[in-house]
């Protein structure tokens, strides 16, 4: 059995060992890469500590290069582990294709699976996504960088029946998409030529960056108009695009995020027509909103009424309603202490406030 060099964490060895001092490092690469694919316990052990305290120069690593090239030399595993423990060869285009060739070829799943890993956090690891292989699927996961080029592959591996452990990796890559990223996401979702189920769209949905999905989907209302003498795929561009934007509204409407909340309160503070239009949707964010986050949306609130005017105030303090409603203990009190407050501002105010109370608004 071969030790894997990229977790290993050796404890120190009793007694002398045969392992090559490390004064010699330089010298007895192959020496050690022996040692850490056919050596006792022990010394597998020590030589992976020095392997990878080592850093080879360009003779390693064309040595490390012609250990792959033979597919009956034990130390194949090895050698693919200190390539990506190294990547000094990655700073050449030539380099990286040099690791894919070999990718391409190779029939050992876990010689396979190390050369994937070498790839983190570069866009070419996105390939390996949908490999017929879930361990090679599963290290492309955990290595695969979001940006404008890796994308595409994302999303055509959240679309298929890939394992679920890989599925699991790729959705919590994206609650941490940057939200500049999320309309072309969105794009790539759109422009996809397989049939995407609810079931398929709720996930994704409900860990994008809020924010820009309500601005897609709601707040520009882009739409898509069915018309009988379009072809065939315009026609499947607009169903596509009417299923997109139910199962985003949906998301939106069951996991509220803190981002959107506030968000949603800034802009209906300022915009009346916008807090009309919308106020259904604020209904059910509000619904789906956690005890948990009370305080930190009174607190919000609390600073957009500070020094707000009076209309300002008005459609404010109907979503300070709405909010206190759905709360208990200490945020149930600073919230009816916060509507006591902006009563207390006018004689009008406190009128319309106590309509929004009863529900005569």
């Amino acid at each position: 059995m071969v030790l894997d060099i990229r977790n290993i964490s050796p404890a120190p060895a009793p007694g002398p060992t045969s392992v090559i001092p490390p004064t010699d490092l330089h010298n007895d690469l192959e020496a050690l890469l022996w040692q850490a694919s056919a050596g006792a316990a022990v010394e597998r052990a020590l030589a992976v500590k020095q392997l990878r305290q080592l850093v080879p120069a360009v003779q390693g690593l064309e040595l490390l290069w012609q250990i792959l090239d033979s597919e009956d030399d034990p130390r194949r595993l090895v050698a693919a582990q200190m390539l990506g423990f190294h990547r000094s060869w990655s700073a050449s285009p030539s380099g990286v294709r040099r690791l894919l060739q070999y990718l391409h070829c190779e029939r050992d799943t876990e010689v396979a699976a190390a050369l994937v890993w070498c790839l983190r956090q570069r866009d070419e690891v996105g390939e390996f996504l949908t490999h017929q292989s879930p361990r090679l699927g599963r290290e492309a996961a955990l290595g695969l960088p979001l940006n404008s080029n890796t994308l595409g592959s994302l999303t055509r591996a959240l679309l298929t029946e890939c394992p679920p452990e890989i599925e699991r990796i790729l959705l919590d890559k994206l609650g941490n998409l940057h939200p500049s990223l999320v309309r072309q996401l969105v794009d790539q979702l759109h422009q996809c030529d397989l049939l995407i189920s609810d079931q398929r769209l709720a996930p994704i949905f409900s860990r994008l960056p809020q924010v820009p999905l309500f601005e897609i989907f709601l707040e520009e209302r882009n739409t898509w108009v069915w018309d009988p003498q379009q072809g065939v795929a315009q026609t499947a561009a607009a169903q596509n695009w009417h299923r997109l934007a139910r199962s985003a509204e949906a998301a939106l409407r069951q996991w509220p995020s803190l981002e959107l909340l506030r968000y949603l309160f800034n802009r209906c503070g300022e915009d009346e027509s916008f807090a009309r239009h919308h106020a259904h949707l604020l209904q059910a964010t509000l619904s789906g909103t956690g005890a948990e986050a009370g305080p930190e949306l009174l607190d919000h609130l609390e600073q957009l009424t500070a020094s707000a005017s009076e209309d300002k105030v008005v459609r404010l303090a109907q979503l300070l309603v709405d909010l206190s409603t759905r709360l208990e203990g200490p945020a149930e009190n600073k919230a009816a202490e916060l509507l006591e407050d902006l009563k207390s501002r006018s004689a009008d105010l406190k009128l319309k406030i106590y309509h929004l109370q009863q529900g005569l608004a």
